[in-house]
């Protein structure tokens, strides 16, 4: 595995995560939640909010109107679809998602959106959990993607610091920890593949580590 396969690597795995997130059988209201899909519910909310000019300009009206008598204090942003072949599109269109709720929520009290399923409290406690877990990701690959050439001596640190973090992550986030931990397996075997490396051998010589942000 050479370093230009980062990309595809973290796909997977964050892929591999999020197919786990709803195989838990639990009573835990919370966790309950993931039972229905969270990321899901999200996309089909986004997707109503964004079904046509006029909903995507109330919203910005909202958030207009919103920030001028001091309800919230809001970027006037659009919300964000998803693209199925790309991790980080899920991870963007819920970090925007998240941002702009007490927006999304007034919008949802127009009488002529009553339609539109609104997400539950448990639905976005735990979809802040899964934004925490994807952001682990996303910095991880910023930092890759800022090299202008990534050595293995580079991407396997960033590897091993990301397993790490995952794995502190776990303790913070229990309801996902198995997804996390689904993640976590995949990267390893990815890991393991790249040590066997006889090119990562050399690299060695040459450390170069990158410090990932421990504040996420």
């Amino acid at each position: 595995m050479f370093p230009r396969c980062f990309p595809h690597v973290t796909n997977i795995a964050t892929k591999t995560g999020l197919k786990h997130l709803t195989k838990i059988p639990s009573d835990d209201p919370e966790v309950e939640a993931l039972n229905g899909d969270v990321v899901a519910a999200v996309r089909k909310l986004v997707n109503a909010c964004r079904a046509s000019g006029q909903r995507r300009e109330l919203l910005e009206e909202i958030i207009k109107k919103g920030n001028a008598d001091g309800s919230f204090d809001l970027r006037i942003v659009t919300l964000l679809r998803d693209v199925d072949t790309r991790w980080s599109s899920t991870f963007l269109m819920i970090d925007r998602l998240l941002e702009m709720y007490p927006a999304v929520k007034r919008l949802l009290e127009c009488p002529e959106l009553s339609d539109i399923t609104d997400l539950t409290a448990n639905q976005l406690q735990v979809l802040k959990d899964i934004r925490l877990f994807l952001n682990v990701f996303h910095t991880a690959q910023q930092i890759v993607s800022a090299e202008q050439t990534p050595t293995l001596s580079i991407v396997i640190p960033v590897y091993e610091h990301l397993i790490g973090m995952l794995e502190d992550l776990k303790r913070h986030v229990p309801n996902i920890s198995h997804a996390i931990q689904a993640s976590i397996g995949k990267l390893e075997e990815y890991l393991e593949k790249s040590r066997s490396n006889k090119v990562y051998v050399l690299a060695m010589c040459k450390l170069s580590i990158p410090q990932l942000p421990s504040n996420l």
